[in-house]
């Protein structure tokens, strides 16, 4: 039987979303509520921006998981998206300041790899990227930065964004009349 990597990955990526269902469904319900984000990224090897989606959902304590979608439009070099997952570990609390680490894995699809000559240019690819961020916690908006490098590309990029907190911080308020004037 011949070796296939892919098959590897792809046992890796469903052991890895079995784990974390697992993970989130077991979980007890706490306070903390899942965050929604949006961000935009600049990449500084190929001087190229994208838009990113994604959200924070608490597993455990500081450890969270941050499906993401991020999209590089034609309008770079590099016409690709990426859709993965990343592991987050908050690694203190200083007031406001919370700065993490992350860890994921993400498939790419580069959509206009055949117009480059390389070896590695595939129009699917999966990858891994690592790195280190900061969030502000000012409990319905929570503006981050982070940066993160691409193992297989051995990319750095950089990403400037906002996580919003729903429920409680954008519900409708409802006037309340006072009994006297009623």
């Amino acid at each position: 039987m011949k070796y296939n990597p892919l098959n590897i990955k792809y046992i890796l990526i469903f052991l890895s979303l079995f784990l974390i269902k697992n993970q989130l469904s077991a979980q007890k319900k706490e306070k903390e509520s899942t965050l929604f984000g949006f961000g935009a990224i600049y990449n500084f090897q190929t001087n190229g921006g994208a838009l990113d989606l994604r959200a924070k959902v608490p597993v455990y304590k500081n450890t969270y998981v941050v499906p993401r979608f991020s999209y590089f439009p034609s309008l770079n070099n590099i016409h690709e998206f990426y859709l993965g997952a990343d592991a987050n570990y908050h690694v203190y609390r200083y007031k406001n300041l919370i700065p993490y680490v992350h860890l994921g894995g993400y498939y790419d699809r580069w959509i206009n790899s055949d117009e480059f000559i390389t070896n590695k240019a595939k129009k699917n690819n999966f990858v891994f990227e690592g790195g280190a961020g900061v969030v502000f916690d000012f409990n319905c908006l929570n503006p981050f930065l982070e940066y993160r490098y691409d193992t297989k590309w051995k990319e750095g990029s950089l990403e400037l964004g906002l996580y919003l907190r729903f429920g409680k911080c954008f519900k409708r308020k409802t006037k309340i009349r006072c009994p006297a004037f009623s």
